[in-house]
């Protein structure tokens, strides 16, 4: 039994083997711990970049049901516009404009719409449509009524007059200028009328009958019944 004992090696036959495996195991805990320090990290990182995109997903989802209720309401507003223009061009068309009549009708208003655009906005390089045109001119409007409303008061009346005086004068123009021509075309119809050979009247002139005389039966009665009461008295004391 003692020979069986002492024949038995001993797996470390040096300490230093066993202060090796320690400072070897304590090296790779010690990389474990790193690793996971950084994987931690790296999974609070990825938790923050998570919150931060939710969170600007909830903002952005935020603005477009805004919009989308903005877009509908203007939709609704462009319906009931769009119905009542039609409404209105029903009326307005109805015995009056047919066929291309009524396409001449709405060339010459989408040449006034476009004219207005024009002055307003700029050119029509997209080719929008005329009630789209009519849509922009009123949010241009709206535009410059709220630039207005910020503007001093003073300026702002000083521009109405200068405008209300421009548009007083223009208008002045504008009557004169139909004076003018009023006057030229009762010239040239008068010229024409002087120039036109006298119209020569040919055959009987015609001439109305005379009316002819009431027959005064109301006097004659009374002529009748006198005579007839003069007879009567003849007749009873003659």
């Amino acid at each position: 039994e003692s020979q069986s004992d002492d024949s038995c090696e001993l797996f470390f036959q040096d300490p230093q083997q066993l202060l090796n495996i320690f400072a070897e195991l304590e090296e790779q805990n010690l990389s474990l711990i790193q690793n996971s320090q950084e994987t931690e990290e790296a999974l609070d990182e990825m938790k923050q970049t998570i919150e931060n995109t939710k969170a600007k997903m909830n903002k952005e989802t935020e603005v477009l049901k805004s919009q989308i209720t903005s877009l509908e309401s203007q939709i609704s507003a462009e319906e009931e516009k769009s119905k009542e223009l039609e409404h209105k061009s029903k009326m307005f068309s109805y015995g009056h404009y047919e066929g291309d009549g009524q396409e001449k009708m709405l060339e010459v208003l989408n040449e006034k719409v476009e004219e207005v655009y024009r002055s307003c906005i700029g050119d029509n390089e997209a080719n929008i449509s005329t009630l789209q045109m009519l849509t922009n001119i009123e949010n241009r409007l709206e535009e410059l009524f709220e630039h207005i409303e910020m503007m001093p008061q003073e300026k702002v009346e000083l521009a109405e007059k200068a405008k209300e005086k421009e548009r007083r004068l223009k208008l002045r123009e504008e009557k004169k200028e139909q004076q003018r021509l009023h006057q030229e075309e009762r010239v040239r119809k008068a010229l024409e009328r002087a120039k036109a050979d006298p119209k020569v009247q040919t055959g009987k002139r015609l001439v109305f009958r005379s009316k002819p005389p009431e027959v005064q039966k109301k006097k004659t009665d009374v002529v009748d019944k006198k005579n007839e009461e003069d007879e009567e008295l003849a007749y009873y004391f003659s």
